[in-house]
């Protein structure tokens, strides 16, 4: 008799297990003598993988797959649904294994929790199916699995699982025991499922491809803070290194030969990483293995696997197998964001597959600036956490808020590797000759205007609505202009609305841009290409755009006017003007308006703008990189933030990360607290008319009939899906639209709103230009 596993691709519990054994047996050999785990250890995670699925031999769940595959029926004695994880353990011959009550305990608790469905098990119900269904069977499962099976009823294991016998920290060792055991077999199990290796290109190491390319680039002339990191790859370390220091390679020099995450907070960052890392051109670490695709480098964000589709060649099986990959942490090396990778401080159900992998791993926390004071609190947190499983930690910021320092050195106590700390600052490059202005950055749309005719001109506001309100103001400037030297240009247009006026503008100045998070996927991906390829070329023009630019595209102006922001965000967006410092500095580039400022208490906070701005109020002319370092060192001094909302939310969140109870939420809910605001993704119903909007819903609600097979039911969904996102914007909240849900496809949204091409989502009626 067979006893099967999985129905899509049929599997039996022993292929299935056999799968796990040989990811198991890797593993060992690979990481061995990485991962804080004993001989006895190893042994304790082979039993778990050997016993955590022969409770699917239980009758009931046989038929669920039988009846999946159109197989006769099995007459089921006990009929009751219960989970297979609850049933495995019961199967486990303790005596015959040798375990002693603490490896019991391991065992148990591991095999019952390696599906966490938040749904207790019912004791009587498990006995039952496990008397009836299972018992009678026994020598049968036994020379199918090819291992002993437990022949007495041992009821008294559930008691070793239940809730207030969970592992948590008071327990002292165990729990990190625990949390590798379980972890690992999360892994072992998910990679198993997957079909995909456990680890991928072992024998690489991302330092060797830096130190070539370095050869190649630089004739091996490294910087300091590449040679800083490189000499401490055995500690924990923190950075702070102004833009132009190659931090890049300095992060994958520290990684050395070792397994690695690498973090930054954007999405269209990571994408630029991943291909700059994988490029044979730049450092170029990648493998290519014909069953696996891309094996070095892995890319692991929310909709990494759209990009992967979008911009690689290759068939979407391929692909999509590449994603798989990186999704079970197989890379050597992941390019990643956090919520995809550092969610274990919530104590989630399941947190210990991540947490695991950090015990064999180093971690790289990029532009930690960037994140605020709550995702900066669990950060800290986390740093702590993979201090104490083993792994180890690289921070590295352009500004470094003190008491975020601070309290990380506090939660590494007695750290087990040492936490080093280095300052990368060059004065000998000038780059920004600052200008002090109280007005409003809607008033300097006329000067602006002008300089665009000669410099690459970048204006950043704080709110889209700024940003909207200050392009539009730009384009009225160009348009007076081109009406009082052709007069005759106002009377061909009868009602000067806003498409009118703009497509007078861009016949005479063609480089007049708008760039914020609310245009539709496909017009952002076109607008964030071509200011890029903007910056690179010889054109002069004005772009408009909103704090996006800061740290996610790399980008070189002429000329900057921003809005006053807080120091830390103010001085990233210096950083995307005179970038290299090559340009002259004689003449003001950096024009920071001090007036009417938007976004002041919702995108930053008031304590911080406030200091911020007395600080900054003083710092007309050039403005030195040890200035600005100076600058933010008083910003975010401990002292002088006590009592600020600001330090209170940091401290709040800490101390509530620090106390917070395990095994409470689930996997989605935790990655949606990690992340800054939940995105929602909606489609101006005005693209519904569209016929490719159209065929790709058709397509979506046909896919189950199109196709058997649950992978191409996925696949054909997936793609109609990237078709119709391509013409939703993400916005934060629905405020002042009409939202319907669209055509059953979770989390998308109809929004009966106008999109214009120029402006973006318009939540407002603005048709009339000069209204």
């Amino acid at each position: 008799m067979d006893f099967f596993a999985k129905s899509d691709p049929v599997e039996t519990i022993r292929e299935h297990t056999e799968e796990l054994f040989i990811r198991y047996e890797q593993l060992k050999k690979q990481y061995g003598n990485f991962l804080p785990l004993t001989e006895r250890d190893w042994y304790l995670l082979k039993i778990m993988v050997l016993y955590h699925d022969v409770g699917k031999a239980d009758t009931f769940f046989q038929n669920k797959i039988r009846n999946a595959l159109g197989k006769p029926l099995l007459q089921a004695v006990s009929s009751f649904d219960v989970q297979h994880n609850y049933l495995s353990l019961l199967a486990v011959p303790v005596k015959q294994l040798g375990l002693d009550k603490e490896e019991e305990k391991l065992v148990m608790q591991a095999i019952a929790y390696h599906h966490e469905r938040d749904r207790p098990v019912n004791v009587l119900e498990a006995v039952a199916n496990y008397r009836e269904n299972i018992l009678p069977i026994r020598d049968e499962l036994s020379t199918h699995m090819g291992i002993e099976i437990e022949e007495k009823m041992k009821q008294k294991r559930f008691d070793r699982i239940g809730t207030s016998q969970r592992f948590t920290p008071s327990h002292g060792p165990i729990f990190h025991r625990y949390v590798l055991l379980k972890g690992l077999l999360h892994r072992l199990d998910h990679a198993a499922s997957a079909h995909v290796p456990i680890e991928l290109s072992h024998d690489l190491a991302v330092g060797d491809y830096v130190n070539r390319f370095m050869e190649r680039a630089f004739n091996g002339a490294k910087k300091e803070l590449q040679q800083f990191t490189e000499t401490n790859q055995d500690k924990h370390v923190v950075v702070v290194a102004q833009t132009g220091m190659g931090k890049t390679e300095a992060g994958l020099l520290w990684l050395g030969k070792e397994k690695g995450f690498f973090t930054l907070p954007l999405r269209v960052s990571l994408n630029a990483m991943y291909d700059r890392i994988v490029n044979r051109d730049k450092i170029g670490f990648s493998q290519i293995i014909d069953d696996h695709g891309e094996t070095a480098t892995g890319l692991l964000h929310s909709t990494s696997l759209d990009y992967l589709l979008d911009t690689i060649e290759g068939d979407d099986s391929r692909l999509e197998k590449v994603h798989a990959q990186s999704k079970e942490f197989a890379n050597k090396l992941v390019i990643s964001t956090i919520d995809q990778v550092l969610k274990f401080p919530f104590f989630y159900l399941g947190f210990e597959k991540e947490y695991a992998t950090m015990a064999s791993s180093k971690l790289i926390i990029d532009e930690l600036q960037a994140y605020n004071p709550k995702i900066a609190a669990l950060l800290v947190r986390a740093m702590a956490m993979i201090d104490e499983i083993g792994g180890s930690f690289l921070i590295m910021t352009a500004t470094l808020p003190d008491f975020y320092y601070k309290a990380l050195q506090r939660e590494l106590k007695q750290p087990n590797k040492p936490l080093t700390y280095g300052e990368f600052i060059d004065d000998r490059v000038k780059r920004h000759n600052v200008s002090i202005q109280e007005k409003s950055i809607l008033d300097c749309a006329q000067e602006a205007a002008e300089a665009g005719k000669k410099k690459k001109v970048l204006m950043i506001c704080n709110t889209v609505n700024q940003a909207r309100e200050l392009y539009k103001e730009v384009i009225r400037q160009f348009y007076k202009e081109i009406v009082h030297r052709h007069p005759e240009v106002e009377e061909q247009i009868e009602t000067q609305t806003w498409s009118e006026i703009h497509k007078v503008v861009v016949q005479h100045y063609p480089n007049v841009h708008l760039l914020h998070s609310r245009f539709t996927q496909k017009n952002r991906k076109r607008l964030e290409s071509k200011i890029i390829e903007f910056a690179k070329s010889e054109e002069t023009g004005i772009w408009v755009t909103t704090q996006l630019v800061e740290a996610s595209l790399d980008i070189d102006f002429d000329i900057l006017y921003s809005e006053m922001a807080s120091l830390d965000s103010l001085f990233q967006r210096l950083g995307r003007c005179n970038r290299r410092g090559i340009k002259p500095i004689d003449m003001t580039n950096v024009h920071i308006l001090i007036n009417d400022v938007s976004g002041v208490g919702s995108v930053y906070d008031q304590d911080i703008y406030q200091r911020s701005l007395a600080l900054l109020s003083e710092q007309n002319g050039l403005l030195l990189e040890t200035k600005k370092h100076e600058l933010i060192q008083r910003l975010y001094d401990e002292e002088a933030l006590a009592g600020t909302a600001f330090k209170a939310e940091f401290d709040e969140t800490l101390r509530q990360l620090k106390s917070r109870p395990l095994y409470e939420i689930g996997k989605q809910k935790a990655q949606s607290l990690l992340r800054d605001f939940q995105q929602n993704q909606v489609v101006p119903a005005m693209f519904l008319e569209l016929d490719e909007v159209q065929q790709a819903i058709n397509d979506w609600e046909n896919a189950n009939k199109r196709f058997e097979r649950k992978e191409d039911i996925k696949r054909a969904k997936r793609k109609a899906r990237r078709t119709i996102e391509q013409y939703s914007v993400s916005i934060n909240k629905f405020k002042n639209l009409s939202i319907s849900d669209f055509y059953g496809i979770k989390g998308l949204y109809i929004a009966e709103c106008r999109y214009d091409t120029k402006l973006g989502l318009l939540t407002e009626e603005a048709d009339g230009f000069f209204s």
